[in-house]
């Protein structure tokens, strides 16, 4: 029994308690604590200050004053957090530190103790769990095991079951019981008392391991389904683009003939046509892109071509070529540059972030001014692109940079919502950073950092 193993632990015992409930750990250890000082065992606790109070009040209904005990020098409590900081190198505990600090602890309570074996209790090696230092955990179970063969003591110490909730905790776990002389369970199950109620418990417990089994099975089943689904979207994506490109590429030769010859034909509602079914032609061509790029980003096929340039010049011939559609959108567009922003980055794909940006401005703050900004900051080259249209509300200024993700209706704006996709990919190809501040109703400014190499 649990209880018995508690109460009277033989020499060198070395007991584990999981726990699930703070009040019952709290129950566990004063038994603990109350049966060794019954017997007049010096007891070492380290525990978190928290934990030490709660122990004291248990300790009380069991007749047991905690501060006289204390200052009778037959229970010393130590804050485990501290206790552990002293006797860490590094991410591991050291083993001299360790023997140092605690045989001093063992000879300070077993002083008066007429050679009565002590008892310790331990909550160091949950903390490093806490901590993700599972390494360091096991290291230190490893380093009481040590220091038990070579002082006469019992050891309890006390994990918090719910840290092991991930699949991947199963293997350190079992290192961790592997550590220990006696492994007690939580208290759902090792507070059944009769040996029927047990087994019940038991054959709930295999119940459930198997229901998880086979639920984890089917998830990885829907996973497979859903990696396959994505793959072939992202064929279809590949195949739609490649087979739309050819002809478009021919449709926009003759529009741009045609424009030439209705030019000089002079007549302006033909020529206001022919310019609609251009800026018709480049919008489709700009979403066939958009959807190539998605097939080559998820086949890993986003390659850069480098070269040096510098960054202004082309944000400024870029604002230039976009006079005709900032002013059909309403637009006023200022651009600044501090000097010559010279470094290597991807031409095409530098002007792809540009634009995109510049899209996005006149797309959401149509009818209001737009700042574009080329400035050093630090080691790198800031794009800044400022509108003073609708805002982005902060729950959507993640998830807008995700692949079909828009933060607006479609049925007020258009687009696949892959543009702000695109450009993340690009800028982190590039080993650099984008991000937007915002605020609803306050336009957005979309800050990119681009490494200058």
């Amino acid at each position: 029994m649990a209880s018995d193993l508690l109460s009277q632990p033989a020499q060198q015992h070395h007991i584990v308690q999981f726990y699930q409930d703070e009040q019952c750990l709290a129950d566990v250890v004063a038994q603990y604590l109350a049966a060794g000082l019954e017997r007049e065992e010096p007891i070492v606790a380290l525990a978190t200050p928290s934990h030490c109070a709660a122990f004291s009040s248990r300790l009380k209904a069991h007749g047991i004053d905690a501060d006289q005990a204390s200052a009778e020098g037959r229970l010393l409590l130590l804050d485990a957090r501290a206790t552990l900081t002293s006797i860490m190198i590094g991410d591991l505990p050291d083993a001299v530190r360790f023997e140092e600090l605690i045989g001093a602890a063992l000879d300070r309570v077993g002083a008066g103790s007429c050679h009565a074996r002590p008892r310790a209790y331990g909550e160091m090696v949950d903390l490093l769990w806490q901590d993700g230092n599972r390494a360091g955990a096991v290291r230190l179970e490893e380093l009481w095991n040590d220091f038990g063969r070579k002082r006469s003591f019992s050891l309890l110490c006390a994990y918090d079951l719910g840290r092991f909730r991930k699949d991947s905790d199963a293997e350190k776990l079992l290192e961790l019981c592997n550590t220990h002389s006696h492994v007690i369970p939580t208290e759902s199950y090792s507070q059944v008392a009769e040996s029927d109620g047990r087994l019940r418990e038991v054959t709930q417990l295999q119940q459930r391991a198997l229901a998880l089994e086979s639920e984890i099975e089917h998830r990885k089943q829907v996973e497979q389904a859903l990696r396959e689904a994505l793959r072939q979207r992202d064929d279809f994506l590949a195949i739609a683009g490649h087979e739309l490109k050819t002809p478009l590429t021919a449709v926009q030769l003759l529009v741009h003939s045609l424009g030439k010859l209705t030019a000089e034909s002079g007549d302006p509602q033909i020529q206001t046509r022919v310019a609609r079914a251009a800026r018709g032609i480049n919008r489709l061509s700009t979403l066939v892109d958009e959807l190539l790029d998605v097939s080559r980003v998820s086949a890993g096929k986003l390659k850069l071509e480098v070269e040096e340039f510098d960054l202004g010049a082309v944000a400024g011939e870029l604002i230039d070529g976009a006079a005709d559609q900032l002013a059909r959108a309403g637009c006023k567009a200022t651009f600044t540059c501090d000097g010559p922003m010279v470094g290597r980055w991807d031409r095409s794909r530098v002007e792809q972030i540009l634009v995109n940006l510049l899209s996005n401005a006149m797309k959401y703050g149509k009818g209001h001014p737009i700042e574009l900004r080329i400035e050093r900051a630090g080691a790198t080259a800031r794009i800044s692109v400022r509108d003073h249209g609708i805002g982005i509300s902060p729950a959507d200024q993640q998830r807008i940079f995700d692949r079909f993700e828009r933060a607006v209706s479609l049925q007020h704006f258009g687009g696949l919502g892959l543009g702000l996709w695109i450009v993340r990919q690009v800028v982190e190809a590039h080993g650099g950073t984008i991000r937007v501040e915002s605020e609803p109703a306050d336009g957005a400014t979309f800050l990119v950092d681009l490494p200058i190499v």
